[in-house]
């Protein structure tokens, strides 16, 4: 009986409705991962928001310009942070990519992020200890600590 009901229906309507639906659930699971790694980067939870990164990257192909372009924003300032420059670089060139190629992808402030993340992330490096995470976020988000001086060269 509930077969006979169900062909009752025009064919092909629920078969239309069914890739509309997969593409509205999968554009916004896009946005909640990229916000969640970038929440947990403002908290500081770098290595949470890594994992957050690491475990999503699959679905990128799936997401919109911006939120690809914040991807590689936050995970490129998260391995920042974490003193991986090498792969920071790597993701933030991706986003900048991005964003050279359409420059409404990023919002105002994000996109002064990427630049202060990018020249930190090309910042020739002295030998000695990594920066502190916590330093190198304040570096690229641009909320540098009071006591922090800039490395000086000469004498």
């Amino acid at each position: 009986m509930a077969i006979a009901a169900a062909r009752s229906y025009p064919e092909g309507v629920n078969l239309r409705l069914v890739p509309l639906l997969a593409l509205a659930l999968c554009v916004g699971c896009a946005s909640r991962y990229v916000t969640r790694g970038a929440d947990l980067y403002a908290g500081g939870r770098y290595i949470e928001a890594a994992e957050v990164f690491e475990r999503t990257e699959a679905r990128l192909h799936e997401a919109s310009t911006p939120d690809r372009a914040r991807y590689g924003l936050y995970r490129g300032v998260t391995l920042l942070a974490l003193g991986d420059t090498l792969r920071a670089g790597n993701w933030l060139t991706y986003s900048h990519d991005i964003v050279r190629a359409e420059p409404s992808a990023l919002s105002e402030e994000e996109g002064s992020m990427l630049t202060r993340a990018i020249t930190l992330a090309n910042r020739p490096r002295s030998v000695g200890p990594t920066p502190v995470p916590s330093e190198s976020a304040a570096v690229a988000t641009g909320k540098s600590s009071t006591n922090a001086a800039p490395a000086s060269v000469g004498n």
